[in-house]
């Protein structure tokens, strides 16, 4: 059986050539868009500043800008960190508020790729609002048993890999909040 370039050639051009159409599609695609998609994200953020820390109307980044100041006036009403950690779908990203007594006042998922129906359940009000408590010195503790005291958080059934991915992320805005407050 002898075999024929143009056999070969001919649908290996056309499909290179319908590879080189698309990728300039979506380049053309993501540069029209670029800019709405920043905006859009910008956007989110701020709701989520506002929501983590309610009370805030206006917030600036940190010198360092490794965390985000909020206040009403001039007067300094907290903190806002955002923080990752290593989930069951990957990298989970948290927002958490931490008022200036040093009470969380609230935290939001910002991205997670978890299992729909057991990992996002992390999204919840009912499983975030337990972290609205006098933040822990050495952070929050995951727990599987029922009710949760003072410093602890009851995981989720099904997803204690996300409850303590999503407790790192607090813990971690905890330890920032602690060098603040320590002038670090």
């Amino acid at each position: 059986m002898k075999i024929n370039p143009k056999e070969i050639l001919k649908p290996a051009i056309t499909l290179f050539v319908i590879c080189l159409i698309v990728a300039l599609l979506l380049s053309v695609t993501n540069l029209m868009t670029r800019n709405k998609i920043e905006a859009m994200n910008q956007q989110a953020e701020a709701s989520s500043r506002a929501l983590v820390l309610p009370g805030a109307t206006s917030f600036g980044d940190s010198k360092d800008k490794s965390y985000v100041v909020g206040k009403k006036g001039n007067d300094i009403l907290g903190y806002v960190f955002t923080t990752k950690s290593k989930s069951y779908g990957g990298d989970l990203s948290v927002m958490t508020g931490i008022d200036k007594d040093g009470k969380v006042a609230g935290v939001v998922i910002l991205s997670t790729n978890d299992t729909p129906g057991l990992g996002l359940n992390a999204q919840k009000e009912s499983f975030r609002d337990q972290y609205k408590q006098a933040a822990p010195e050495k952070g929050f503790e995951v727990v599987k048993s029922s009710p949760a005291g003072k410093g602890q958080i009851e995981a989720m059934t099904g997803a204690t890999i996300t409850s303590k991915a999503f407790t790192d992320c607090v813990n971690q805005a905890v330890v920032q909040y602690q060098k603040i407050k320590r002038g670090e």
